[in-house]
């Protein structure tokens, strides 16, 4: 895990929402790299080392829940990632809990993100 800025790979196809985190990440604290795709993110998170994933549950290409499983082979159930979705079932639930990923749900209160980021990595370097 690097020092601040923390490297930060987020996977939404959505473009606002790209522009939504990137506004919500500017500053001094995140460095926030975008792909629209999991086949992309799940490439960028092999190519690059990150501090964190911030992956979309519904993208073309892999979905976050398979770029999460990825992650979890190559860097194990302590790196740190968020999922984002619109969905709240207890299938959902179920599949983020074993995975050991977090997760926020859509709409997104963008203001609230980058405290929710600080505190997971907070967490994570303990």
């Amino acid at each position: 895990m690097s020092a601040m800025p923390w490297r930060v790979l987020v996977a939404d196809d959505d473009p606002t929402a790209g522009l939504l985190v990137r506004a919500a990440l500017a500053g001094d604290e995140f460095l926030p790299t975008l792909v629209d795709n999991g086949s992309d993110a799940l490439a960028e998170f092999q190519r690059e080392p990150f501090d964190l994933a911030l992956l979309d549950v519904e993208m073309p290409g892999l979905d976050g829940f398979e770029v999460c499983e990825a992650i979890r082979r190559s860097h194990g159930d302590t790196f740190p990632v968020v999922l984002v979705t619109g969905h709240s079932d207890l299938a959902f639930l179920d599949r983020a809990h074993q995975l050991s990923a977090d997760y926020i749900a859509k709409p997104v209160n963008w203001p609230l993100l980058p405290g929710l980021l600080r505190s997971l990595m907070t967490t994570a370097r303990r």
